[in-house]
């Protein structure tokens, strides 16, 4: 056997065959799920933010609710609210001014809700852009069909017969 047909058969082996198969797929199926992976992340982002919004909303609600029963049931509070809302004075006060204290206790959303996106889907979701999908879409390809090359076997010639 000559060193080419060693070479050959050695390339065309199980051993460099089925890793390139390997490799080829997975950067295949990296190129295809790609978009998935970005399209989902932005779901789960988006998901992180609404929740968050329903969970200030309903903070909200509750701050509103409480003030509502303050008001109907609590007289100091309603003087309260007269006095530093609207400005209310009694005949004979004077009015001074007093820096705004219910700014300081107001609802205050967070800064940002968005949790950090998983390793494996923000890995996946890099490979959503376009540049991307076919550089690996190309070099899968390419990996694929060395692969198959070098698993056809070769005839060998035979020497002829005088």
């Amino acid at each position: 056997m000559t060193t080419s047909n060693r070479r050959v058969s050695f390339l065309g082996s199980g051993w460099i065959y089925w890793p390139l198969c390997l490799v080829a797929c997975t950067l295949v199926a990296l190129a295809i799920l790609g978009p998935e992976a970005e399209r989902r992340l932005d779901l789960e982002q988006q998901c992180a933010r609404m929740q968050a919004e329903v969970g200030n909303l309903a903070q909200a609600r509750d701050q509103l609710e409480a003030a509502r029963e303050a008001l109907q049931q609590d007289p100091t509070y309603v003087e309260q609210v007269a006095r530093h809302e609207l400005g209310a004075v009694r005949p004979g006060e004077i009015r001074l001014p007093q820096p705004d204290e219910f700014a300081l206790t107001r609802f205050q959303p967070p800064a940002d809700p968005t949790p950090p996106a998983p390793p494996v889907l923000g890995f996946l979701a890099s490979f959503a852009a376009p540049q991307m999908r076919l550089v690996a879409l190309v070099f899968g390809g390419m990996l694929l069909g060395a692969a198959v090359l070098f698993s056809i076997p070769t005839v060998e010639a035979k020497p002829a017969r005088a």
